[in-house]
């Protein structure tokens, strides 16, 4: 196993090995993949900002209801590389099932949710189709 192997493998089991990521970042730095180091050095802070986008933008928990749909850091991502998948002409977007709160929030901050996604996934996403793209709701 490479060197590369080694830091994607460690950053594999725990994705959020801070330093792990970091000293990649530098690693990759020094053999010239300055644009991969970057997008490394942000992944904490994207992650952070998805995490807290969930916490902030799905209903509270109901007793009543505990069938509601909520929509966690893990689904965002999974949503997100389907709706890539699924990308065709210029149309970009994914159903939030029941969870209108969570709709209008990806509606109302589409740039930031694709621009963070983005650098969680490595997958870059093109900012129009990132302003063009739509969220719907089941509600």
């Amino acid at each position: 196993m490479n060197e590369r192997e080694r830091f994607l493998k460690a950053l594999e089991e725990n994705e959020d090995d801070t330093v792990t990521r970091l000293v990649y970042a530098d690693w990759l730095d020094e053999r010239g993949e300055h644009e991969e180091a970057d997008r490394q050095r942000k992944w904490p802070a994207a992650k952070a900002w998805l995490v807290q986008f969930c916490r902030d933008h799905n209903p509270p928990p109901d007793e009543e209801d505990p069938d509601e749909w909520g929509i966690s850091y893990e689904d965002l991502v999974r949503l997100g590389k389907e709706a890539m998948e699924e990308a065709n002409a210029g149309w970009l977007g994914f159903s939030c099932g029941d969870n209108m709160a969570m709709m209008e929030a990806l509606q109302e901050n589409r740039q930031a949710f694709w621009g963070n996604w983005s650098i969680v996934t490595g997958i870059p996403v093109p900012a129009d189709l990132a302003e063009q793209s739509s969220f719907s709701c089941a509600c």
